[in-house]
């Protein structure tokens, strides 16, 4: 009994609260959507439909008739004729000219490199230079120019052999003697002399 009377209470003290917040604002939520639903027919009604009507049986047939048509029947009965005219009566006509001519003077360069350079190249390799290289082989390098040279390198050899032996016993060997015999010996005094000055100074 007491839980009830409880809950009694607990209505009793919200229904007042719903009443006085949640349905004023359902209210006006209800007005605000019936507000933008009749300010939606409106302009479509008043703005909308006329713009619409306007484009469909004015701006749209004249678009068509006035630019659209005329431009197709432009393309197709004077542009692409006289550009297929062009091509077929002045500019490939004029491409195959130009071609030919391409044609022409390479074979032209060709013909003129072949007479005038490798034929000429052929004809000095042929006749001049590789006579001129036998001869030079056979009459001159065989029998003169080989045998000097070789004999030269011989003796540069022979003569950079004595010339290192030399060297050796001249230069090497004495440097050793010196660098053993006289400047190690000195080397180590002067070593032993610093350390006796700087025992007798420093104690």
């Amino acid at each position: 009994m007491t839980e009830q009377q409880g809950g009694g209470c607990l209505v009793a003290v919200v229904r007042p609260v719903v009443v006085a917040v949640v349905v004023p604002l359902r209210l006006l939520w209800e007005l605000v959507v019936l507000l933008a639903r009749g300010i939606g027919w409106l302009c479509d009604k008043v703005l909308l439909w006329p713009l619409r009507m306007l484009w469909r049986y004015l701006l749209e047939p004249l678009l068509r008739w006035l630019v659209v048509i005329p431009l197709a029947w432009l393309w197709r009965w004077v542009l692409r004729p006289a550009l297929e005219g062009l091509w077929r009566y002045v500019l490939a006509p004029i491409g195959r000219g130009v071609r030919a001519v391409a044609v022409g003077f390479g074979k032209a360069v060709a013909w003129l490199a072949y007479y005038l350079v490798a034929v000429p190249l052929r004809a000095l390799w042929r006749w001049v230079l590789v006579p001129l290289g036998k001869a030079f082989h056979y009459g001159l390098w065989r029998p003169v120019l080989f045998p000097v040279l070789r004999a030269l390198w011989l003796a540069f050899v022979w003569a950079w052999r004595i010339g290192g032996r030399i060297w050796r016993f001249t230069v090497v060997r004495p440097c050793r003697w010196v660098r053993r015999e006289v400047w190690w010996p000195v080397k180590a005094e002067i070593r032993r002399v610093a350390r006796e000055v700087r025992r007798a100074l420093l104690g």
